[in-house]
């Protein structure tokens, strides 16, 4: 895994398929080693997975109902713009390109596997401590590539993408809560030490120093890639760490606190989304682009069905609403490229399943007696990545799916300590 993690920097810069193929095979090699592993070590992950064994079929249900012929769920107006598509006999499946779906599900059971292979494999915390500094620091090099792009020594350093696709923006907000809970982490341990009051602890700078440098580095990133929102949105992820650390120091139960969480997220989406969305364009409202730029996704989106057009085909549907000449489309947003590929539907639930995830991140922050900081950066993570799928189309790709993946991987396996069992997060 830390050979996986320690090669996202180079992926960032490769991209494409190279990427893809790269984390399948570490993934490939993690499970196969995992499966040899300790049976309490794979017991106790099977305990804790348990619970979120629907949100993992459910996908490969809806992606496998894409590709078998089902006619009478296809969308009709394919049938009218096969020869734009240059597919004179497209099937009668939900999914224009069933191969490409295909694709996507090997590609997300690859990262479930990923998630799953991180969950048994730090159980260990000092294991859990190794992967989140790795992830720091593979996500600020990342952040610290961009920066360097941005030199006329280093033109050309990275592949010159669509602001709207590049993985730049999502490794940077990661790298700012990664490295604000390598700061927790230290407070933490110094709050535990004996002598609280020792402030001239070496540990408790150094991890301080560390952490805030790396959010410096992160912040430089996003403020040079003009991701203004997406500053706002990583600051609300780094409040979250805050405000648990705050209801852990006050003493508060779970439920008080994720219902004083919920009001203040309330009263935050109260006040954003209804900006967002009054200019009429639903999910386009929350997209910093061009109304040239959008304007592909705005059919697709006005003309998708409630099952989809398949996962893996927006580029290729796009073909149909272009202008003559022009290039393929790429998706102004994540929200949009599952609300087209997969239907207004599955992006409820994917965002519903989004909720459960940060729900059992966050019992674990706040009920665990001590590291509780793997479990804080996990939901902040899940909060971070649920909204910045709104603003960005990032987050599709397969390198920050997998740094996503291992991050909350590490979340959940920490959300219980080792000696409280399995059975107190089936709580």
């Amino acid at each position: 895994m830390i050979a996986l993690l320690a090669a996202t920097p180079i992926l960032a810069i490769t991209g494409g398929s190279s990427a893809q193929h790269v984390i399948s095979l570490a993934t490939a090699v993690m499970v196969a080693v995992i499966t040899r592993g300790p049976e309490t070590q794979i017991a106790s992950a099977a305990q804790l997975l348990k619970q979120f064994l629907l949100i993992f079929l459910l996908p490969v249900v809806w992606m496998t109902l894409q590709i078998f012929p089902m006619s009478s769920l296809a969308n009709p107006i394919w049938s009218a713009t096969s020869i734009a598509l240059n597919q004179p006999s497209l099937p009668g499946r939900i999914s224009v390109d069933p191969g490409a779906t295909l694709q996507s599900l090997f590609l997300y059971l690859v990262n479930v596997s990923l998630l799953v292979s991180t969950v048994v494999i730090t159980r260990d915390r000092r294991t859990a401590e190794t992967i989140l500094y790795v992830l720091s620091a593979v996500t600020t090099l990342i952040s610290v590539e961009f920066l360097l792009s941005q030199l006329d020594s280093f033109a050309g350093f990275i592949p010159q993408t669509g602001a709207a696709t590049n993985l730049f923006p999502a490794a940077a907000a990661l790298a700012m809560l990664i490295n604000g809970a390598l700061v927790a982490r230290a407070v933490e341990r110094h709050l535990h030490q004996q002598d609280i009051r020792n402030l001239a602890s070496p540990q408790l700078w150094v991890g301080v120093f560390w952490g805030l440098l790396g959010i410096t580095v992160a912040l430089a990133a996003l403020m040079a890639l003009e991701q203004h929102t997406l500053v706002a949105v990583t600051g609300c992820g780094l409040m979250v760490l805050v405000f648990i650390a705050a209801v852990r120091r006050l003493g508060f139960r779970f439920w008080p606190s994720a219902l004083l969480f919920s009001g203040l997220a309330a009263i935050a989406s109260a006040m954003v989304v209804p900006h967002s969305l009054s200019g009429g364009l639903g999910l386009l409202g929350f997209v910093s682009l061009p109304p040239e730029a959008i304007t592909p996704a705005k059919h697709l989106l006005s003309d998708a069905p409630t099952w989809g057009n398949g996962l893996g085909t927006f580029r290729l549907t796009s073909i149909a609403y272009r202008e003559f000449g022009a290039a393929l489309a790429d998706p102004p947003s994540t929200a949009v490229l599952m609300a087209v590929e997969a239907g207004r539907l599955a992006s409820a639930i994917l965002a519903a399943f989004a909720a459960q995830f940060f729900l059992v991140s966050f019992r674990g922050a706040v009920r665990r007696g001590r590291d509780s900081f793997f479990a804080a950066a996990a939901a902040a993570v899940v909060v971070v990545a649920l909204c910045e799928s709104f603003l960005d189309s990032s987050l599709s790709n397969p390198t920050i799916q997998a740094i996503v993946a291992v991050m909350v991987g590490v979340g959940l396996a920490q959300s219980v300590g080792r000696t409280s069992g399995a059975d107190r997060s089936a709580e």
